[in-house]
């Protein structure tokens, strides 16, 4: 069985990941959701959850299916 909170935190490492190995900043990724950074910032350290539209922008901007975030 699928446990929520074990697949919101492979969501905010793999945000994490992602972002820094493509070198963009909390801001950019802030702006590119419409968000403050503060905000991306809390999605990458499990604190907040991100919603389904805005995880479908990201694998979008990064070019990676959607499934990415989950492994």
């Amino acid at each position: 069985m699928i446990n929520q909170e074990n697949v919101n935190t492979l969501i905010s490492k793999n945000l994490r990941k992602i972002r820094l190995e493509r070198g963009d900043s909390l801001q950019k990724i802030g702006d590119l959701l419409e968000v403050s950074n503060q905000y991306i910032s809390l999605l990458e350290s499990n604190k907040n959850r991100i919603f389904a539209a805005q995880l479908a922008v990201l694998a979008d901007y990064y070019k990676v299916d959607i499934s990415f975030f989950y492994k």
